[in-house]
Protein backbone atom coordinates (compact mmCIF):
# COMPACT_ATOMS: atom_id res chain seq x y z
CA UNK A 1 0.00 0.00 0.00
CA UNK A 2 1.35 3.67 -1.12
CA UNK A 3 0.53 7.00 1.14
CA UNK A 4 -0.08 9.15 -1.59
CA UNK A 5 -0.61 13.37 -1.50
CA UNK A 6 -4.15 12.87 -0.06
CA UNK A 7 -3.30 10.66 2.68
CA UNK A 8 -0.55 13.75 3.61
CA UNK A 9 -3.08 16.23 2.95
CA UNK A 10 -5.65 14.01 5.24
CA UNK A 11 -2.88 14.14 8.53
CA UNK A 12 -1.63 17.46 8.00
CA UNK A 13 -5.58 19.05 7.42
CA UNK A 14 -6.28 17.25 11.19
CA UNK A 15 -3.36 18.79 12.45
CA UNK A 16 -4.53 22.19 11.55
CA UNK A 17 -8.08 21.30 13.00
CA UNK A 18 -6.92 20.57 16.27
CA UNK A 19 -4.99 24.16 16.07
CA UNK A 20 -7.96 25.80 14.97
CA UNK A 21 -10.12 24.14 17.89
CA UNK A 22 -7.45 25.38 20.44
CA UNK A 23 -7.40 28.56 19.35
CA UNK A 24 -10.94 28.82 19.24
CA UNK A 25 -10.69 27.69 22.88
CA UNK A 26 -8.63 30.21 23.92
CA UNK A 27 -10.69 32.88 22.52
CA UNK A 28 -13.56 31.64 24.28
CA UNK A 29 -11.75 31.60 27.70
CA UNK A 30 -9.97 34.84 26.81
CA UNK A 31 -14.11 36.13 26.48
CA UNK A 32 -14.71 34.76 29.83
CA UNK A 33 -17.34 31.89 28.30
CA UNK A 34 -14.98 29.23 29.44
CA UNK A 35 -12.94 29.07 32.47
CA UNK A 36 -9.06 28.73 32.70
CA UNK A 37 -8.26 25.13 33.68
CA UNK A 38 -5.48 27.05 35.85
CA UNK A 39 -6.27 29.17 38.91
CA UNK A 40 -3.38 31.62 37.94
CA UNK A 41 -3.89 31.75 34.34
CA UNK A 42 -6.80 33.07 32.36
CA UNK A 43 -5.60 31.47 29.36
CA UNK A 44 -4.92 27.90 28.90
CA UNK A 45 -6.89 26.36 26.48
CA UNK A 46 -7.54 22.35 27.16
CA UNK A 47 -3.64 22.51 28.69
CA UNK A 48 -3.13 22.62 32.48
CA UNK A 49 -0.76 25.90 32.20
CA UNK A 50 -0.38 28.45 28.89
CA UNK A 51 3.37 27.35 28.65
CA UNK A 52 2.12 23.81 26.93
CA UNK A 53 -0.37 25.24 25.15
CA UNK A 54 1.40 28.03 23.56
CA UNK A 55 4.09 25.04 22.59
CA UNK A 56 1.19 23.36 20.84
CA UNK A 57 -0.30 26.23 18.80
CA UNK A 58 3.44 27.15 17.66
CA UNK A 59 3.86 23.61 16.02
CA UNK A 60 0.56 23.26 14.68
CA UNK A 61 1.89 26.56 12.97
CA UNK A 62 4.09 25.83 10.33
CA UNK A 63 1.04 23.23 9.11
CA UNK A 64 -1.36 25.63 9.01
CA UNK A 65 0.71 28.68 7.21
CA UNK A 66 1.95 25.88 4.79
CA UNK A 67 -1.82 24.80 3.74
CA UNK A 68 -2.48 27.93 3.12
CA UNK A 69 0.30 29.20 1.42
CA UNK A 70 0.86 25.83 -0.73
CA UNK A 71 -2.67 24.60 -1.49
CA UNK A 72 -2.81 25.59 -5.33
CA UNK A 73 0.05 23.89 -5.91
CA UNK A 74 -0.55 20.53 -4.63
CA UNK A 75 -1.96 17.96 -7.17
CA UNK A 76 -4.75 15.10 -6.49
CA UNK A 77 -7.30 18.79 -6.07
CA UNK A 78 -10.05 18.49 -8.45
CA UNK A 79 -12.78 20.20 -6.87
CA UNK A 80 -12.34 23.73 -6.57
CA UNK A 81 -14.06 24.28 -3.14
CA UNK A 82 -12.26 21.61 -1.63
CA UNK A 83 -9.02 24.12 -1.85
CA UNK A 84 -10.93 27.11 -0.81
CA UNK A 85 -11.88 25.38 2.34
CA UNK A 86 -8.50 23.86 2.78
CA UNK A 87 -6.79 27.41 2.50
CA UNK A 88 -9.32 29.26 4.89
CA UNK A 89 -9.51 26.97 7.27
CA UNK A 90 -5.49 27.24 7.32
CA UNK A 91 -5.80 31.05 7.92
CA UNK A 92 -7.90 31.35 9.78
CA UNK A 93 -5.95 28.81 12.09
CA UNK A 94 -3.04 31.01 11.60
CA UNK A 95 -5.02 34.29 12.70
CA UNK A 96 -5.69 32.61 15.25
CA UNK A 97 -2.73 31.73 16.60
CA UNK A 98 -1.16 34.65 15.78
CA UNK A 99 -3.73 36.52 18.11
CA UNK A 100 -3.51 33.78 20.77
CA UNK A 101 0.21 33.86 21.43
CA UNK A 102 0.69 37.22 23.07
CA UNK A 103 -1.49 36.88 25.20
CA UNK A 104 0.37 33.20 26.18
CA UNK A 105 3.29 34.84 26.73
CA UNK A 106 6.10 32.14 26.09
CA UNK A 107 8.78 33.29 24.35
CA UNK A 108 9.52 29.98 23.09
CA UNK A 109 7.02 29.88 20.84
CA UNK A 110 7.47 33.48 19.79
CA UNK A 111 10.38 32.39 18.68
CA UNK A 112 9.54 28.82 16.92
CA UNK A 113 6.64 30.27 15.08
CA UNK A 114 9.05 33.59 13.44
CA UNK A 115 11.42 30.98 12.40
CA UNK A 116 9.31 28.03 11.22
CA UNK A 117 6.77 30.55 9.52
CA UNK A 118 9.97 32.52 8.11
CA UNK A 119 11.20 29.25 6.32
CA UNK A 120 8.06 28.75 5.10
CA UNK A 121 7.88 31.99 3.06
CA UNK A 122 11.66 31.92 2.37
CA UNK A 123 10.32 28.82 -0.10
CA UNK A 124 7.34 29.95 -1.22
CA UNK A 125 7.99 33.49 -1.87
CA UNK A 126 11.75 32.44 -3.26
CA UNK A 127 12.96 34.95 -0.66
CA UNK A 128 16.42 32.37 -1.40
CA UNK A 129 16.67 34.27 -4.91
CA UNK A 130 16.49 37.48 -3.70
CA UNK A 131 18.90 36.94 -0.96
CA UNK A 132 21.27 35.63 -3.44
CA UNK A 133 21.10 38.71 -5.86
CA UNK A 134 21.79 40.81 -2.88
CA UNK A 135 25.09 38.93 -1.43
CA UNK A 136 26.59 39.17 -5.00
CA UNK A 137 29.55 40.67 -3.59
CA UNK A 138 31.62 39.65 -0.47
CA UNK A 139 30.91 43.08 1.03
CA UNK A 140 27.14 42.30 0.63
CA UNK A 141 27.65 38.92 1.97
CA UNK A 142 29.01 40.17 4.99
CA UNK A 143 26.36 43.48 5.36
CA UNK A 144 23.83 41.09 5.40
CA UNK A 145 24.90 38.49 7.64
CA UNK A 146 26.41 41.57 10.04
CA UNK A 147 22.60 42.96 10.14
CA UNK A 148 20.74 39.54 10.17
CA UNK A 149 22.81 38.87 13.58
CA UNK A 150 22.34 42.15 14.99
CA UNK A 151 19.00 42.00 14.38
CA UNK A 152 18.32 38.37 16.25
CA UNK A 153 21.06 39.75 18.97
CA UNK A 154 18.39 42.44 19.68
CA UNK A 155 15.44 40.69 19.48
CA UNK A 156 16.93 37.74 21.77
CA UNK A 157 18.52 40.47 24.18
CA UNK A 158 14.35 42.07 24.23
CA UNK A 159 13.02 38.63 24.89
CA UNK A 160 15.23 37.85 27.52
CA UNK A 161 14.83 40.79 29.30
CA UNK A 162 10.93 40.79 28.92
CA UNK A 163 11.09 38.15 31.49
CA UNK A 164 14.48 38.00 33.16
CA UNK A 165 13.55 35.62 36.09
CA UNK A 166 12.12 32.85 33.79
CA UNK A 167 15.03 32.87 31.85
CA UNK A 168 17.42 33.26 34.59
CA UNK A 169 15.98 29.65 36.03
CA UNK A 170 16.13 28.05 33.38
CA UNK A 171 19.93 28.56 32.93
CA UNK A 172 20.39 27.54 36.60
CA UNK A 173 18.47 24.21 35.75
CA UNK A 174 21.32 23.94 32.89
CA UNK A 175 24.05 24.45 35.21
CA UNK A 176 22.77 22.08 37.57
CA UNK A 177 22.13 19.27 35.15
CA UNK A 178 25.96 19.90 34.35
CA UNK A 179 26.37 17.42 37.44
CA UNK A 180 24.29 14.93 35.84
CA UNK A 181 26.31 14.53 32.98
CA UNK A 182 29.69 14.57 34.39
CA UNK A 183 28.39 12.02 36.41
CA UNK A 184 27.14 9.38 34.12
CA UNK A 185 28.38 11.28 30.41
CA UNK A 186 28.05 7.84 28.12
CA UNK A 187 25.19 6.14 29.33
CA UNK A 188 23.05 8.78 31.23
CA UNK A 189 20.98 8.72 34.47
CA UNK A 190 17.92 6.36 32.72
CA UNK A 191 15.12 6.97 30.22
CA UNK A 192 12.25 9.25 32.31
CA UNK A 193 14.94 9.68 35.44
CA UNK A 194 15.63 13.02 35.31
CA UNK A 195 12.78 14.17 38.02
CA UNK A 196 14.25 11.29 40.16
CA UNK A 197 17.99 12.55 39.97
CA UNK A 198 17.80 16.44 39.26
CA UNK A 199 17.15 18.04 42.78
CA UNK A 200 19.74 15.95 44.10
CA UNK A 201 21.77 17.55 41.49
CA UNK A 202 20.70 21.12 42.15
CA UNK A 203 21.53 20.47 45.88
CA UNK A 204 24.80 19.61 44.83
CA UNK A 205 25.10 22.53 42.45
CA UNK A 206 23.93 24.89 45.48
CA UNK A 207 26.83 23.15 48.13
CA UNK A 208 29.51 24.07 45.30
CA UNK A 209 28.12 27.55 44.99
CA UNK A 210 27.10 28.91 47.55
CA UNK A 211 27.22 32.81 46.41
CA UNK A 212 25.21 32.39 43.17
CA UNK A 213 23.16 34.89 43.19
CA UNK A 214 19.96 33.24 41.61
CA UNK A 215 19.05 31.08 44.43
CA UNK A 216 16.21 32.75 45.41
CA UNK A 217 14.68 31.46 41.25
CA UNK A 218 15.21 27.75 42.27
CA UNK A 219 12.14 25.12 42.86
CA UNK A 220 11.14 21.54 42.76
CA UNK A 221 12.02 20.57 39.12
CA UNK A 222 10.60 18.06 36.85
CA UNK A 223 12.06 19.09 33.51
CA UNK A 224 15.45 20.53 32.00
CA UNK A 225 13.43 22.88 30.24
CA UNK A 226 15.92 22.23 27.13
CA UNK A 227 14.89 18.90 25.13
CA UNK A 228 18.49 18.25 24.52
CA UNK A 229 19.90 18.70 27.78
CA UNK A 230 17.39 16.32 29.25
CA UNK A 231 18.06 13.87 26.31
CA UNK A 232 22.05 14.33 27.45
CA UNK A 233 21.62 13.57 31.07
CA UNK A 234 19.20 10.59 30.39
CA UNK A 235 20.23 8.90 27.78
CA UNK A 236 24.31 9.98 27.45
CA UNK A 237 26.06 10.71 24.79
CA UNK A 238 25.37 7.84 22.79
CA UNK A 239 21.66 8.95 22.96
CA UNK A 240 21.75 11.82 22.27
CA UNK A 241 24.20 11.55 19.24
CA UNK A 242 21.66 8.77 17.81
CA UNK A 243 18.74 11.52 18.02
CA UNK A 244 21.45 14.06 16.26
CA UNK A 245 22.11 11.39 13.20
CA UNK A 246 17.73 11.13 13.52
CA UNK A 247 17.57 14.56 13.12
CA UNK A 248 20.33 15.45 10.33
CA UNK A 249 18.28 12.33 7.61
CA UNK A 250 14.93 13.84 8.14
CA UNK A 251 16.15 17.27 7.47
CA UNK A 252 18.41 15.86 4.19
CA UNK A 253 15.26 14.90 3.29
CA UNK A 254 14.96 16.90 -0.57
CA UNK A 255 12.24 14.42 -2.61
CA UNK A 256 12.00 14.74 -6.32
CA UNK A 257 11.21 18.39 -7.49
CA UNK A 258 9.27 21.08 -5.35
CA UNK A 259 7.32 18.99 -2.64
CA UNK A 260 5.36 21.54 -0.65
CA UNK A 261 4.86 18.53 1.96
CA UNK A 262 8.54 18.25 2.78
CA UNK A 263 8.89 21.71 3.72
CA UNK A 264 5.62 22.16 5.83
CA UNK A 265 7.25 19.03 7.59
CA UNK A 266 10.73 20.38 7.90
CA UNK A 267 9.32 23.90 9.19
CA UNK A 268 6.75 21.64 11.80
CA UNK A 269 9.97 19.93 13.22
CA UNK A 270 11.86 23.12 13.55
CA UNK A 271 9.31 24.45 15.49
CA UNK A 272 9.40 21.55 18.02
CA UNK A 273 12.95 22.00 18.07
CA UNK A 274 13.09 25.09 18.78
CA UNK A 275 10.55 25.21 21.58
CA UNK A 276 12.14 22.47 23.14
CA UNK A 277 15.18 24.71 23.85
CA UNK A 278 13.31 26.31 26.37
CA UNK A 279 10.44 24.15 27.46
CA UNK A 280 9.87 20.00 27.46
CA UNK A 281 7.56 19.22 24.68
CA UNK A 282 8.38 15.71 24.49
CA UNK A 283 6.71 15.55 27.97
CA UNK A 284 3.19 16.42 25.84
CA UNK A 285 1.41 13.91 24.53
CA UNK A 286 -0.28 16.76 21.40
CA UNK A 287 2.68 18.18 20.84
CA UNK A 288 4.49 14.83 20.53
CA UNK A 289 1.85 13.88 18.08
CA UNK A 290 2.50 16.68 15.85
CA UNK A 291 6.45 15.45 15.37
CA UNK A 292 5.45 12.14 14.33
CA UNK A 293 2.94 13.65 11.96
CA UNK A 294 5.87 15.23 10.77
CA UNK A 295 8.61 12.37 10.39
CA UNK A 296 5.82 10.71 8.83
CA UNK A 297 5.73 12.53 5.73
CA UNK A 298 9.11 12.94 5.74
CA UNK A 299 9.75 9.07 6.28
CA UNK A 300 7.21 8.65 3.49
CA UNK A 301 8.93 11.19 0.71
CA UNK A 302 12.78 9.65 2.12
CA UNK A 303 14.36 7.63 -0.38
CA UNK A 304 16.03 5.09 2.52
CA UNK A 305 11.97 3.91 2.88
CA UNK A 306 12.04 -0.07 2.70
CA UNK A 307 8.31 -1.58 2.49
CA UNK A 308 7.71 -5.45 4.32
CA UNK A 309 6.81 -7.01 0.91
CA UNK A 310 5.95 -9.98 3.12
CA UNK A 311 2.88 -8.54 4.00
CA UNK A 312 1.32 -9.13 1.63
CA UNK A 313 0.97 -13.06 1.98
CA UNK A 314 -2.75 -13.75 3.21
CA UNK A 315 -1.40 -15.24 6.34
CA UNK A 316 1.14 -13.24 7.02
CA UNK A 317 -1.68 -10.29 6.52
CA UNK A 318 -4.37 -12.26 9.17
CA UNK A 319 -1.20 -12.87 11.94
CA UNK A 320 -0.51 -8.97 12.08
CA UNK A 321 -4.19 -8.14 12.11
CA UNK A 322 -4.89 -10.14 14.77
CA UNK A 323 -1.99 -9.75 16.45
CA UNK A 324 -2.81 -5.86 16.68
CA UNK A 325 -6.52 -6.08 17.57
CA UNK A 326 -5.55 -8.04 20.72
CA UNK A 327 -3.10 -5.66 21.39
CA UNK A 328 -5.60 -3.18 21.31
CA UNK A 329 -7.86 -4.72 23.46
CA UNK A 330 -5.49 -5.08 25.93
CA UNK A 331 -4.38 -1.01 25.97
CA UNK A 332 -7.98 -0.14 25.88
CA UNK A 333 -8.73 -2.02 28.80
CA UNK A 334 -5.54 -0.62 30.81
CA UNK A 335 -6.61 3.07 29.65
CA UNK A 336 -9.77 2.28 31.17
CA UNK A 337 -7.88 1.11 34.30
CA UNK A 338 -5.31 4.16 34.74
CA UNK A 339 -9.05 6.18 33.72
CA UNK A 340 -10.99 4.96 36.98
CA UNK A 341 -7.59 4.89 39.21
CA UNK A 342 -7.12 8.59 37.97
CA UNK A 343 -10.45 9.43 39.42
CA UNK A 344 -9.80 7.38 42.62
CA UNK A 345 -6.86 9.75 42.85
CA UNK A 346 -7.92 12.70 42.58
CA UNK A 347 -10.77 11.69 45.42
CA UNK A 348 -7.94 11.00 47.70
CA UNK A 349 -6.42 14.14 47.31
CA UNK A 350 -9.36 16.34 47.66
CA UNK A 351 -9.91 14.16 50.81
CA UNK A 352 -6.81 14.92 52.09
CA UNK A 353 -6.72 18.39 51.56
CA UNK A 354 -9.96 18.29 53.86
CA UNK A 355 -8.21 16.35 56.57
CA UNK A 356 -10.52 13.28 56.15
CA UNK A 357 -7.08 10.98 56.24
CA UNK A 358 -8.87 8.06 56.35
CA UNK A 359 -10.93 8.00 53.60
CA UNK A 360 -8.22 9.27 51.85
CA UNK A 361 -5.83 6.85 52.54
CA UNK A 362 -8.29 3.89 52.13
CA UNK A 363 -8.34 5.71 48.57
CA UNK A 364 -4.62 5.76 47.92
CA UNK A 365 -4.13 1.85 48.76
CA UNK A 366 -6.62 0.89 46.62
CA UNK A 367 -4.66 2.30 43.10
CA UNK A 368 -1.49 1.52 44.62
CA UNK A 369 -0.58 -1.27 42.58
CA UNK A 370 -1.78 0.79 39.12
CA UNK A 371 0.48 3.81 40.32
CA UNK A 372 3.19 1.87 41.72
CA UNK A 373 5.64 3.35 39.91
CA UNK A 374 4.72 6.63 39.90
CA UNK A 375 6.48 9.22 42.07
CA UNK A 376 3.79 11.84 42.01
CA UNK A 377 1.58 9.16 43.18
CA UNK A 378 4.06 8.14 45.23
CA UNK A 379 4.75 11.36 47.06
CA UNK A 380 1.07 12.13 47.51
CA UNK A 381 0.64 9.03 49.37
CA UNK A 382 3.62 8.69 51.23
CA UNK A 383 2.33 12.38 52.61
CA UNK A 384 -0.47 11.66 53.77
CA UNK A 385 0.60 8.83 55.09
CA UNK A 386 3.11 10.80 57.30
CA UNK A 387 0.58 13.24 58.59
CA UNK A 388 -1.83 11.14 59.21
CA UNK A 389 0.59 9.37 61.79
CA UNK A 390 1.22 6.24 60.02
CA UNK A 391 5.26 6.59 60.11
CA UNK A 392 6.52 3.30 59.54
CA UNK A 393 4.19 3.12 56.24
CA UNK A 394 5.09 6.64 55.17
CA UNK A 395 9.02 5.86 55.20
CA UNK A 396 8.45 2.44 53.19
CA UNK A 397 6.49 4.63 50.51
CA UNK A 398 8.24 7.98 50.70
CA UNK A 399 11.57 5.81 50.14
CA UNK A 400 9.99 4.05 47.10
CA UNK A 401 8.62 7.44 46.01
CA UNK A 402 12.60 9.16 45.62
CA UNK A 403 13.07 6.18 43.27
CA UNK A 404 11.39 8.36 40.47
CA UNK A 405 10.66 11.66 42.10
CA UNK A 406 13.14 13.55 44.31
CA UNK A 407 11.63 16.92 45.50
CA UNK A 408 11.68 18.71 48.84
CA UNK A 409 8.05 17.44 49.33
CA UNK A 410 9.36 13.62 49.71
CA UNK A 411 12.74 15.04 51.86
CA UNK A 412 10.46 16.53 54.26
CA UNK A 413 8.06 13.96 54.63
CA UNK A 414 10.52 11.38 55.36
CA UNK A 415 12.19 13.92 57.55
CA UNK A 416 8.67 14.64 59.43
CA UNK A 417 7.94 10.27 59.64
CA UNK A 418 11.84 9.80 60.61
CA UNK A 419 11.90 12.54 63.49
CA UNK A 420 8.68 10.87 64.36
CA UNK A 421 10.28 7.56 64.69
CA UNK A 422 13.04 8.77 66.56
CA UNK A 423 16.39 8.58 63.82
CA UNK A 424 17.20 11.56 64.39
CA UNK A 425 19.82 11.43 61.82
CA UNK A 426 18.19 10.22 59.13
CA UNK A 427 14.93 12.94 59.84
CA UNK A 428 18.46 15.71 60.26
CA UNK A 429 19.84 14.46 56.35
CA UNK A 430 16.47 14.51 54.96
CA UNK A 431 15.57 17.58 56.09
CA UNK A 432 19.11 18.94 55.17
CA UNK A 433 18.55 17.90 51.66
CA UNK A 434 15.57 19.51 51.53
CA UNK A 435 17.60 22.89 52.51
CA UNK A 436 19.89 22.43 50.28
CA UNK A 437 17.93 22.12 47.40
CA UNK A 438 16.16 25.37 47.51
CA UNK A 439 18.67 27.15 49.84
CA UNK A 440 16.16 30.65 49.51
CA UNK A 441 13.12 28.68 51.18
CA UNK A 442 12.46 29.43 54.72
CA UNK A 443 10.53 25.89 55.76
CA UNK A 444 12.95 23.33 55.31
CA UNK A 445 15.35 25.19 57.61
CA UNK A 446 12.60 25.98 59.89
CA UNK A 447 11.77 22.07 60.53
CA UNK A 448 15.72 21.63 61.32
CA UNK A 449 15.59 24.27 63.78
CA UNK A 450 12.37 22.45 65.53
CA UNK A 451 14.28 18.96 65.21
CA UNK A 452 17.54 20.51 67.06
CA UNK A 453 14.99 22.27 69.34
CA UNK A 454 13.96 18.80 70.41
CA UNK A 455 17.29 16.79 70.10
CA UNK A 456 18.95 19.81 72.22
CA UNK A 457 21.33 21.05 69.74
CA UNK A 458 21.07 24.55 70.94
CA UNK A 459 24.27 25.71 69.06
CA UNK A 460 22.68 24.26 65.71
CA UNK A 461 19.22 25.71 66.73
CA UNK A 462 20.28 28.97 67.05
CA UNK A 463 22.59 29.48 64.07
CA UNK A 464 19.59 29.01 61.76
CA UNK A 465 16.78 30.75 63.92
CA UNK A 466 19.01 33.77 63.63
CA UNK A 467 19.90 32.96 59.82
CA UNK A 468 15.79 32.86 59.54
CA UNK A 469 15.31 36.27 60.94
CA UNK A 470 17.57 37.83 59.27
CA UNK A 471 16.58 36.49 56.34
CA UNK A 472 14.26 38.68 53.62
CA UNK A 473 11.84 36.58 51.80
CA UNK A 474 11.44 36.19 48.55
CA UNK A 475 8.05 36.93 48.71
CA UNK A 476 6.36 38.26 51.96
CA UNK A 477 3.42 35.93 53.56
CA UNK A 478 1.87 35.22 56.79
CA UNK A 479 3.95 31.64 56.90
CA UNK A 480 7.19 33.63 56.62
CA UNK A 481 6.25 36.06 59.48
CA UNK A 482 4.68 33.39 61.84
CA UNK A 483 8.15 31.54 61.40
CA UNK A 484 9.95 34.36 62.21
CA UNK A 485 7.58 34.68 65.32
CA UNK A 486 8.15 31.60 66.20
CA UNK A 487 12.40 31.96 65.98
CA UNK A 488 11.86 34.89 67.96
CA UNK A 489 10.57 32.94 70.64
CA UNK A 490 12.35 30.26 70.26
CA UNK A 491 15.76 32.17 71.37
CA UNK A 492 13.58 34.17 73.63
CA UNK A 493 13.26 31.48 75.46
CA UNK A 494 16.64 30.18 75.53
CA UNK A 495 17.87 33.45 76.04
CA UNK A 496 15.50 35.50 77.92
CA UNK A 497 13.28 33.21 79.14
CA UNK A 498 10.23 34.47 76.95
CA UNK A 499 7.75 32.13 75.76
CA UNK A 500 7.91 30.87 72.20
CA UNK A 501 5.15 31.18 70.05
CA UNK A 502 3.08 28.71 68.65
CA UNK A 503 3.84 26.75 65.51
CA UNK A 504 3.74 27.64 61.75
CA UNK A 505 -0.35 27.26 60.69
CA UNK A 506 -0.91 24.81 57.35
CA UNK A 507 -0.03 21.68 57.10
CA UNK A 508 2.16 22.15 53.75
CA UNK A 509 4.82 24.97 53.50
CA UNK A 510 6.76 24.29 50.57
CA UNK A 511 6.12 27.06 48.76
CA UNK A 512 8.01 29.30 51.59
Amino acid sequence: MTIGIRDIWMLLSFVVLGGLVQAVYGELQLLGIYPSLHAGFPLTGSFFNPGPYAGYLAVVFPSALGLYLFTDQWPGFSRKWLKLLIKYISLATVLGILLILPVAASRAAWIAVAVSGGLLCFYRFRWYEKLGSLMDTRLNKFSVLILGAGIWVVALIGIYMLKKDSADGRVLIWKASLNMIRESPFLGTGFDRFKASYMEAQASYFRENSDDSTEFLASDVFYAFNEGIQLFTEQGMIGFLLVVVLLLVVFGVRGSGNKPEIWIAQAGLSSLLLFGMFSYPSHILSIKLCGIVCLAVLAVNSKQLYRLSSLSIPPIRWAVAITMTCLSVVILWRVQEVYKANKDWNDALSYYNKGAYTISLDKYEKVLPVFIRDGEFLCNFGKALSVAGEHIKAVVILEEAKNYLGNTIVQTALGDSYKALGMYDRAEAAYQLASDMLPDRFYPKYLLVKLYMETGEEEKMKAIARFLLEKEPKIPSQAVEEIKEEMRGMLGERLFNIAPSGSVSGQDRQDI
